[in-house]
């Protein structure tokens, strides 16, 4: 059943385009100006689908990493302890969250970007 979103996918079948070289060349440009593959951009334009141009996310500093590692080790470790039903009081978790989340909002402000400019 093709409507069945359980069912497998069915295999990817080839399909042979002839294109001159420099329409190909062409293609190609667009699709890497665009970061997806030939195929991709060719799906996307037969389909009538808008392909959004990938990005190479921003760079983050490694102690900012390091400060997020850290904290999300921190959740994991509520979040284990209460996995495996150990006694944690429930005043000691919401402290421990409140202290989480103010180290959050401390990571936040001192890594914020400046807001981007409005649409008009």
């Amino acid at each position: 059943m093709a409507d069945d979103p359980s069912a497998a996918p069915e295999p990817a079948r080839w399909i042979k385009l002839r294109a001159s070289a420099a329409e190909r060349a062409r293609w190609q440009a667009l699709a890497a100006g665009r970061g997806v593959s030939l195929s991709e951009l060719i799906r996307a334009s037969l389909s009538g689908l808008r392909l959004r141009t990938r990005r190479e996310p921003p760079p983050v500093a490694p102690e900012l990493l390091r400060e997020l590692a850290r904290i999300g080790n921190n959740l994991n470790q509520l979040a284990r302890a209460a996995n495996r039903h150990e006694p944690v009081t429930a005043t000691a978790l919401l402290a421990r969250l409140i202290a989480i989340d103010r180290e959050l909002g401390a990571l936040r402000a001192a890594h914020r970007r400046a807001d981007p400019p409005e649409r008009g």
